[in-house]
């Protein structure tokens, strides 16, 4: 890998970009690019949600109402919390305050822990409750009801899948940190920061419509 070039503030190019306006065009797209496709993945599965409460309301109400609410809302509550917390800290690092900036990240990856810690809870109370369809030890609570089970099912894909985007985002998120303390990183690197933002915020997009599509809707 090319060694990268000191060009401008808050940037390191490297040699194949010929300037840094180059550079952090095509960070940019590319995380977009990225996240476009995520996002549809995320729209099919909530699409397929509320076709399934369109025709089968009865069956959908009934499993929707097994789902914590109270866990739903507070972690819609968590995660815009830490859409600020990184807001603040892309701010932060433009205006080049170092120590600001790495304890804002780490607020937003403490916000991301809770929320799967409160995930995981729900999750147990789930299985206590004979919630989970794909567990043949503990017989579903819903089976006789096909389309409930079709609904749990989604619900779990979707929200085991917004998890492990949650999750991987707070170990590059706590990778990034470390890295961030160090000093000179904000003479360098601070448009890691705001590509980085990009993915933060697009997990938190992602639950808040979750949260409705799954949670509210027909409830």
């Amino acid at each position: 890998m090319s060694a990268p070039l000191a060009d401008g503030v808050g940037v390191a190019r490297a040699e194949h970009f010929e300037s840094v306006a180059q550079q952090r065009e095509a960070a940019t797209l590319g995380i977009w690019a990225w996240l476009i496709t995520e996002l549809l993945l995320f729209s099919a599965l909530f699409l397929v949600a509320l076709i399934t409460r369109i025709q089968h309301p009865e069956a959908t109400v009934a499993a929707a109402k097994h789902l914590k609410f109270w866990i739903g809302a507070t972690n819609t509550v968590v995660l815009i919390c830490s859409s600020l917390t990184m807001s603040m800290a892309i701010e932060f690092s433009r205006m080049g305050w170092q120590r600001a900036m790495v304890r804002a990240m780490l607020a937003t990856a403490a916000l991301g822990g809770l929320f799967l810690v409160l995930k995981g809870y729900e999750y147990y109370a789930d299985w206590d409750e004979h919630m989970m369809p794909f567990l043949s030890s503990r017989p579903f609570a819903l089976a006789e009801t096909p389309a409930a089970r079709l609904f749990v099912n989604l619900y779990y894909v979707a929200t085991l899948l917004h998890a492990l985007h949650l999750f991987t985002g707070i170990g590059l998120l706590l990778g990034m940190t470390w890295m961030a303390a160090k000093a000179g990183f904000l003479s360098r690197h601070q448009n890691w920061i705001e590509v980085y933002g990009l993915y933060w915020h697009f997990i938190d997009l992602v639950w808040i419509l979750a949260f409705p599509i799954l949670y509210v809707v027909n409830r």
